[in-house]
């Protein structure tokens, strides 16, 4: 097996040490170790609580003293402080106990990116294979973040040199970030404390000087076997090698060993071509195989050239096509899966959820009243998995006054199924059979639903997102509480399992989470999974509003306009029904000639509150003639009612309403 190394001519010089090492329990200044979270060659790394600020914090300990190993560690420190990037790990300390030089670093979280691909790698794989191929478009979801993450690196005259799956980390958020930056190495052009050390004129072995071989040798470019004329072109190797390995689920020079690596300098001997190999894979390929060049000016010029030709293998948005008379805005009605292309505003949650899916079998979705929570799955998280390539359904299910029922129709409803395509392994007879007797089978065998649809997973070889909306509904509506622990069991059923192709995500209304405590079993799954949804942000409902105007190829006059909108909606509960309602009447008034959303347009609609006000009146006078009172009970804060103090926006006088 070919093992991580950082190689020299020279053995390290050691310095003396006497005092013993910290261990879990031990307290290094305000700092409290907790436990060891890994251990290498050089040093510890422990979990720890910050006392000072109540948070927790990774330890970097260097136990190896060498000047060696001391001057890497400050190159690691100033690196990483230099760095100061949204994927780049967070340094907050540099320091010394007993002798021991210490960096506390951000605490990440996760996972790293090897083990999630160790974690996808078949179990009959052989010793060539990496992980399990993953779709062009999540290749490219995940390594976009390290490639922006390099371009702040170079940027700041950074090089990591050691770039590969281990120092990629991915958080439980969704955010993925790099790590480790132990032999990263300055531009020649750059002045600091760590340049001037590997050029000590004290004649010490230099860390990173000319000559030197150093890397992780399966991610090594030529220029690193040679040790010399390293640059950034060094780490957009690394990254091709890796983007090999998830498109294609193994090293280019697979399987390895030494003699295949030694060969990587050699510079007329080129890599193996995915273009060659899998032109099905089209522009990844050639991206890949001009990383992969041996020599560097055949490869990107740039971290940012290469983040370039990445950008557009997003899975992504298209433009928004519109009728004369159609709408980017939803108005208050609830976004659906279809409105996907001008939902924006929740980039962050959403890919903090899809990377808990991937380990989690079941998320619930928890907010206030009028947060979005429906909206965020029905057009975001469902579109985003169906984007990934991976292969992905959606069941939608609400429990209404009959849960158990609505479960049976999931056999019952050819149509219902994903595909229309019947359930693999249904219960025997269900095709037609009366739902009450599918029913009476699911009470007596909680466990069928997951089955059933697992066995239609794997014949169908997709994945399938069972998502139950209005989740609190099982309590507002009166269920009985044994029809509510039928309705759990069978959930817990179809998330019991990591590892199964099935997810399921409820969305519930905060209020309702300690109305479930009574269901011990399935607060104890659900906890596990629990995601908080905030409310909107200033710079979310920006995109929200910006967004769809532009995806529409439309402009705002006046930037105030903007500003206007997101002031009015600061302090205002449930703001993202509001600004798409707003926004969907000054779309109605815009300069259809000059594609302009104009500043009179929104000072004659008086804003949000004269948006609302005038909808307001429409909807009483309608009311009044009709004979019926009128439901807006109230008209500051969130002006609009909401049923029951439900997620439910009532509109009108027909009481017709919409889940946000």
């Amino acid at each position: 097996m070919i093992r991580d190394t950082v190689m020299s001519a020279s053995a390290p010089s050691s310095l003396s040490r006497v005092d013993p090492l910290p261990s879990a329990g031990a307290c290094i200044g305000h700092y409290e170790l907790l436990r060891e979270l890994g251990r290498g060659g050089m040093g510890t790394v422990f979990l720890a609580r910050d006392t000072r600020l109540a948070r927790l914090v990774a330890i970097k300990l260097l136990t190896r003293l060498s000047r060696r190993g001391l001057q890497r560690f400050l190159i690691e420190a100033q690196a990483t402080a230099r760095c100061k990037h949204e994927h780049i790990v967070t340094i907050h300390d540099v320091n010394e106990h007993d002798g021991y030089p210490y960096m506390v670093l951000e605490y990440i979280e996760g996972q790293s990116l090897r083990a999630w691909m160790n974690q996808r790698r078949p179990a009959n794989a052989g010793e060539e294979a990496s992980t399990a191929p993953v779709p062009p478009s999540l290749a490219v979801d995940m390594m976009v973040p390290v490639v922006r993450a390099l371009s702040g690196a170079h940027a700041s005259g950074i090089i990591h040199r050691d770039l590969k799956p281990e120092n990629i980390m991915l958080e439980a958020s969704g955010a993925i970030k790099v790590v480790d930056f132990g032999i990263a190495k300055l531009r020649e052009d750059e002045t600091s404390l760590a340049l001037a050390m590997e050029r000590s004129a004290a004649g010490e072995p230099r860390v990173t000087g000319e000559g030197a071989v150093v890397g992780t040798m399966p991610y090594m470019s030529p220029e690193q076997w040679k040790g010399k004329d390293i640059d950034q072109s060094s780490d957009i190797w690394a990254v091709g090698i890796m983007l090999h390995e998830l498109v294609i689920g193994a090293h280019p020079l697979a399987p390895l060993n030494h003699a295949k690596l030694f060969d990587v300098a050699l510079l007329d001997e080129p890599m193996p071509s995915v273009g060659a190999h899998h032109p099905e894979l089209g522009a990844i390929g050639a991206i890949i195989d001009r990383c992969l060049c041996k020599r560097k000016s055949e490869r990107f010029a740039s971290a940012q050239e290469l983040l370039t030709e990445l950008l557009p293998l997003l899975p992504g948005r298209r433009e928004i096509l519109l009728g004369s008379d159609d709408s980017p805005f939803a108005g208050l009605s609830s976004f659906q899966e279809a409105d996907a292309d001008r939902f924006f505003g929740r980039a962050q949650d959403l890919a903090g959820v899809a990377a808990r899916l991937r380990s989690q079998p079941l998320l619930a979705i928890a907010g206030a009243s009028g947060v979005g929570k429906s909206s965020f799955v029905r057009a975001g998280v469902i579109p985003a998995l169906k984007r990934s390539g991976e292969g992905w359904e959606a069941l939608v299910l609400r429990p209404g006054r009959e849960p158990m029922e609505a479960l049976a129709h999931l056999f019952n409803r050819a149509a219902a199924t994903p595909s229309a395509a019947p359930l693999a392994a249904a219960p025997q007879g269900s095709a037609g059979a009366d739902t009450a007797l599918v029913e009476r089978r699911l009470r007596a065998e909680p466990g069928l639903l997951g089955a059933s649809l697992r066995a239609w997973s794997d014949g169908a070889q997709r994945r399938l997102l069972l998502f139950i909306d209005q989740f609190e509904e099982l309590f507002t509506l009166g269920t009985p509480a044994g029809e509510r622990e039928a309705f759990l069991a069978c959930l817990a059923g179809v998330a019991d399992d990591a590892s199964s192709p099935l997810r399921v995500v409820l969305a519930v209304r905060a209020d309702f989470l300690e109305r479930l405590a009574e269901h011990e079993r399935f607060v104890a799954i659900m906890t596990r999974g629990l995601v908080f949804l905030r409310p909107m942000g200033r710079e979310g409902l920006r995109e929200a509003l910006m967004r769809p105007i532009e995806a529409a190829r439309h402009e705002i006059e006046d930037p105030a306009i903007i500003e206007g909108f997101l002031d009015a909606l600061a302090t205002t509960r449930g703001a993202l029904p509001l600004l798409q309602f707003t926004a969907a009447r000054l779309w109605e008034m815009r300069d259809r000639g000059r594609r302009l959303l104009t500043r009179a347009s929104y000072e004659a609609l008086g804003g949000v509150a004269g948006a609302l006000a005038s909808h307001a009146d429409t909807v009483l006078a309608g009311s009044c003639q009709s004979g019926r009172g009128s439901i807006w009970t109230r008209c500051s804060g969130s002006p609009i009612s909401s049923s029951a103090g439900g997620d439910a926006w009532c509109l009108g006088s027909s009481r017709r309403c919409r889940s946000w």
